[in-house]
């Protein structure tokens, strides 16, 4: 086995989307990842997997992102926002707002109801895949209530769930203006400033977040895994190109790998916008490490090679020049960042790796003898299994996670098509939950296609 396949990781996109479960007693559960299977629910905390009865529980809500046990700090895990809903509450089915109901709000003449109603809706079409009509339910939000900071902030995390850290950093801001004592607004604009780059800043409005709800532990964990990048970051320097702002120690970085890397980068991108057709609306930040202070910032495993938990996250030690190799781990890293905008963030992670790998380009051929003797004795991982993240496996483990997920995404591309791996993410994208996207692209489900790629290994 090629002693660096399989080794790379996306923190950030491996995870999907965070779930917050509200159960109809009162509590709420935030989790890593939550698979709903009908009459039960099932639900990742780090490494931990629970299940709960489908009854016991009043609604489910998606999140902009996860903390995974790497502690990767781009995962920033904030639940969607509260929306007040006063005197629409009981017009609601089943906790939904629909074109109806909307409509009828509408006729109401309540001006209120009728922003509340839309934030509502805002948020339902964020969490389906309906980016267009949720940011336009926003927008018209806001100009029935310019000055309202509550408002301000949803559009904001509706922004950051998109991509657009950039324009979210400026609602987010108005927010925090608007409404300072809204912890919320705090979070939002901490995530956005994280995600343009400005760690200083985000810390301290995970501070002023902390300071109005002591009791947040997520804003606690933010703000250790953010402390932890400051303090190895304070000194690096920076660099740029047309799509990429790369941050380095001087000494460690010479500068004909730093132009080597951006531009091999910048090709990738250029191969990548053609092949998944998607164009990242802001810069990616890449960041070169020592091997040390990479695995002091990232506390990821390691056997991992490089990580993107929405910025890439490269251990340079050593390296004088791009190979062969480090190009391959360069362009797998940004295809994180494609998939995770083709597929709204809620990309499975076996195909999420699987297309990774795909692209890099890697086969799965070389592994066709030991892909079958695994297969047949009944020790492969299955789908199912290989939907969450990898990151607690050991080498062996995810060596084999890796291998298997490449083998499904290559298959599934020789047996139907390149345009049905993009129909599944486009389905994704939509709101469907991984297996429906992969039956309604090529009409099987996991079992199906599972048995069916066992009988093409024999």
């Amino acid at each position: 086995m090629h002693s660096r396949i399989a080794i790379v990781l996306c923190a950030l996109t491996c995870a999907a989307a965070a779930d917050t479960i509200h159960l109809r007693n009162g509590r709420t559960i935030v989790a890593d990842v939550v698979r709903d299977k009908g009459e039960r629910v099932e639900y990742d905390i780090g490494e931990d997997t629970y299940a709960i009865p489908r009854a016991s529980i009043e609604r489910i809500e998606a999140g902009v992102g996860v903390p995974t046990s790497s502690g990767a700090a781009a995962g920033v895990n904030i639940a969607a926002p509260k929306v007040d809903s006063g005197k629409i509450s009981q017009l609601l089915s089943d906790g939904k707002m629909t074109p109806e109901l909307l409509a009828e709000v509408e006729r109401s003449g309540d001006k209120r109801a009728l922003a509340e109603a839309l934030a509502l809706f805002a948020i339902q079409d964020q969490q389906s895949g309906k980016l267009d009509d949720a940011r336009s339910h926003m927008e018209r939000v806001l100009s029935l209530f310019p000055e309202d900071g509550d408002f301000a902030a949803t559009y904001a995390w509706i922004l950051l769930k998109q991509e657009r850290a950039s324009l979210a950093e400026g609602y987010a801001a108005d927010a925090v203006r608007k409404k300072p004592d809204l912890a919320f607004a705090h979070k939002v604009l901490a995530l956005a400033y994280y995600k343009n780059d400005k760690i200083q800043e985000a810390l301290l409005e995970f501070n002023k977040a902390k300071e109005i709800s002591p009791s947040d532990q997520e804003i606690e964990y933010y703000l250790k895994a953010l402390s932890r990048q400051a303090k190895a970051e304070a000194d690096l320097r920076t660099d740029a190109s047309t799509h990429f702002n790369m941050r380095y120690e001087g000494d460690k970085a010479p500068l004909k790998l730093r132009e080597q890397i951006l531009e091999v980068l910048e090709q990738h991108f250029d191969d990548l916008v053609s092949g998944v057709g998607i164009l990242p609306r802001d810069p990616i930040v890449v960041v070169l490490y020592t091997n040390q202070t990479y695995f002091d910032v990232t506390q990821a495993p390691q056997w991992t090679a490089a990580l993107n938990d929405g910025k890439l996250r490269i251990p340079i030690e050593g390296i004088s020049t791009v190979t062969t190799e480090l190009s391959r781990v360069l362009k797998h890293e940004l295809a994180h960042s494609f998939i995770r905008q083709a597929t709204n963030g809620r990309c499975p992670v076996w195909l999420n790796e699987g297309f990774a790998q795909l692209v890099e380009p890697r086969s799965a051929a070389g592994y066709r003898s030991q892909l079958a003797a695994l297969f047949q004795s009944g020790n492969q991982a299955p789908l199912e299994a290989l939907e969450s993240s990898f990151i607690g496996y050991n080498s062996r483990q995810a060596a084999v996670a890796y291998v298997e997920s490449l083998a499904y995404v290559e298959y599934i591309r020789d047996t139907y098509g390149m345009n049905r791996v993009s129909d599944i993410m486009r389905s994704l994208s939509e709101g469907e939950s991984p297996e429906e996207a992969l039956k309604s692209s090529i009409h099987d489900d996991y079992a199906q296609l599972e048995e069916e790629f066992a009988r093409h290994l024999r």
